[in-house]
């Protein structure tokens, strides 16, 4: 029969998308370093060509590959802290999603306070953001910690109005910077995705040195679930960068393949 399959290995399947610092590419699991729901993960190599041609028709006696783009396209439903900074080309692995280090507010109840107890004051130091939460979920006041955390006091400037009887919630933030002038660069990734084929079997790519250069998007929609479009440029590797030796063997390769027989 003309156009007979040969192989299941037929694409229909989801993906594991990990990402990482370069260093730890091959050891990036889907525990520590996934980004969750993951759909439409896309990889596409766009060669171009440098054509010669002769006669009075142009025709082709020659080319000469003069570009080898690498990109990646994704959509990511997890707004994480963690997604969010990658969304923005910074190390999302080094910033990790915020929980609460302290909570229940228990002192100067009714009182004007730049200095209150809380339960713990683990993972605060001077100069983190928190999240003051009293009565209905969006009533909320954010102030930066002025001093170190002792004694299970914080001291925040301004000082917080009158705290409720009911005492409050406090928790620690991430701070991402949206639109800096800044001129420091997005920061250089490493991506590991494991795809299952329809037949079951597994594709492994192995991105030794990515940037996300787009997708940060934040849209609160009650009709449908959002996603951050998350595209990725592959870059080649340098002497420098973390595991050069091993992509060298193939031409210097800025991606790796990993394909079943």
């Amino acid at each position: 029969m003309a156009g007979e399959a040969k192989t299941n290995a037929f694409m229909l399947g989801t993906a594991t998308v990990m990402l990482g610092a370069q260093a730890d590419l091959f050891d990036l699991n889907p525990t520590e370093h996934s980004i969750g729901l993951v759909k439409n993960f896309n990889l596409q190599v766009d060669q171009t060509y440098t054509e010669l041609t002769q006669g009075v028709q142009n025709q082709i006696v020659f080319s000469v590959r003069t570009g080898n783009k690498v990109m990646g396209t994704m959509e990511a439903y997890e707004y994480t802290g963690a997604n969010l900074a990658y969304a923005l080309g910074q190390e999302g692995y080094a910033a990790p999603d915020a929980v609460g280090a302290a909570t229940s507010v228990a002192t100067d109840v009714g009182n004007t306070a730049s200095s209150f107890k809380v339960l713990s004051t683990t993972g605060l130091s001077n100069g983190n953001y928190i999240m003051v939460q009293t009565g209905n979920s969006d009533q909320i006041l954010i102030r930066k910690l002025s001093a170190t955390p002792a004694s299970s006091t914080l001291t925040v400037s301004p000082a917080l109005p009158a705290i409720p009887a009911d005492g409050a919630t406090v928790s620690k933030l991430n701070v991402l910077c949206l639109g800096s002038n800044s001129c420091a660069e997005s920061t250089f990734i490493a991506a590991k995705i494991v795809g299952t084929l329809a037949d079951c079997s597994e594709v492994v790519l192995l991105l030794p040195k990515v940037k996300v250069t787009k997708g940060f998007a934040l849209a609160f929609n009650s009709g449908d679930f959002q996603n951050l479009p998350l595209e990725m440029t592959v870059y080649d590797l340098l002497p420098t960068d973390p595991h050069y030796a091993a992509f060298s063997e193939f031409g210097n390769a800025s991606a790796m393949l990993l394909t079943p027989k």
